[in-house]
């Protein structure tokens, strides 16, 4: 048993096609903590959010374990499932447009998240869920249709109907893609204070450095650099996590640098570590022999 509000255990994904997508992964969030799962597309990062959801295909073959408050998802029932979405697992999209249907008002897209369990917001309960998320006028502009809301407005009026029953665990996955940065610290500062756990997928690797306590880093599937986050975006030691850090534009640290090569083929067994062809730090014995995650890092060269 375990403490923490999310924890995956050896999680391994691989889709009917031959796709493996995710390769043995562990990931833990506490109670109020963040979180950071970052990489290239093409990581992995997609597929783990889809299994903490319940989300993967059935043809997917899913094997390890996560654990959400207890219950475990991987295998679980359509009616567990159910039951965990919302209540107990919230999540907040990428596109904060195609999160709301355009044919109803905010209000009532958001008053779904009850709606979905057989259950009806309190008087006036979204309006004032929408207030505490910033939203001036929220009563008089929650009528409204979300065409004439603003991206950062839609978000925020995404987390209120994720946190519409205080759900242990909320995953962001990319919520912040559309908006700019004030506007995107807002909406994971917002996150932050809802107390739940928080999964947040992103690309934004300085977004992730100031909201997150920890942060994991996926490549070809795995999890190669775990820690703390000032320890892992501040000093990193996996070659891919440095060229991630050099690829993503910084004040004081110039010109960012692209990361050269493309990810391995998911189809394919990796020879060694998958980021050797991608490294100038490879050596013989990273192309002949695969490292795993020791301390916190999956490198042979790691110091």
């Amino acid at each position: 048993m375990t403490d923490d509000a999310l924890a995956a255990t050896a999680l391994d994904v691989r889709y009917a096609d031959g796709v493996h997508a995710v390769r043995g992964v562990d990931l833990a969030v506490g109670a109020g903590r963040c979180l950071g799962l970052v990489g290239e597309s093409g990581s992995g990062k997609t597929t783990v959010v889809n299994a903490v959801l319940g989300l993967l295909p059935r043809s997917a073959r899913v094997t390890g374990s996560i654990i959400v408050d207890g219950t475990e998802v991987v295998g679980a029932s359509g009616g567990t499932l159910h039951r965990l979405r919302g209540k107990t697992l919230g999540l907040v999209a990428q596109d904060p447009m195609a999160s709301f249907d355009p044919l109803m008002s905010v209000a009532g897209s958001v008053a779904e998240a009850w709606r979905v369990h057989h259950e009806r917001p309190g008087h006036d309960e979204v309006g004032r869920a929408l207030e505490r998320l910033g939203i001036d006028k929220a009563r008089v502009r929650s009528k409204l249709r979300p065409h004439l809301w603003s991206g950062g407005m839609l978000q925020r009026a995404a987390i209120a109907a994720a946190e519409a029953h205080h759900p242990r665990v909320i995953v962001a996955d990319e919520p912040t893609s559309a908006l700019d940065a004030d506007r995107a610290d807002t909406i994971v500062s917002a996150l932050r204070d809802s107390g739940s756990a928080i999964l947040l997928v992103s690309h934004d690797l300085a977004l992730v450095a100031r909201h997150s306590d920890q942060v994991a880093v996926m490549y070809a599937g795995e999890v190669i650099e775990r820690g703390a986050a000032e320890q892992v975006l501040a000093r990193p030691r996996h070659p891919y996590t440095r060229a991630l850090l050099a690829a993503t534009p910084r004040p004081g640290h110039g010109l960012p640098v692209a990361l050269q090569g493309a990810p391995p083929r998911l189809d394919e067994e990796p020879c060694g570590c998958a980021f050797a062809p991608r490294c100038s730090m490879a050596s013989t014995h990273c192309r002949a022999e695969q490292p795993h995650l020791v301390a916190g890092v999956s490198c042979w060269e790691a110091s």
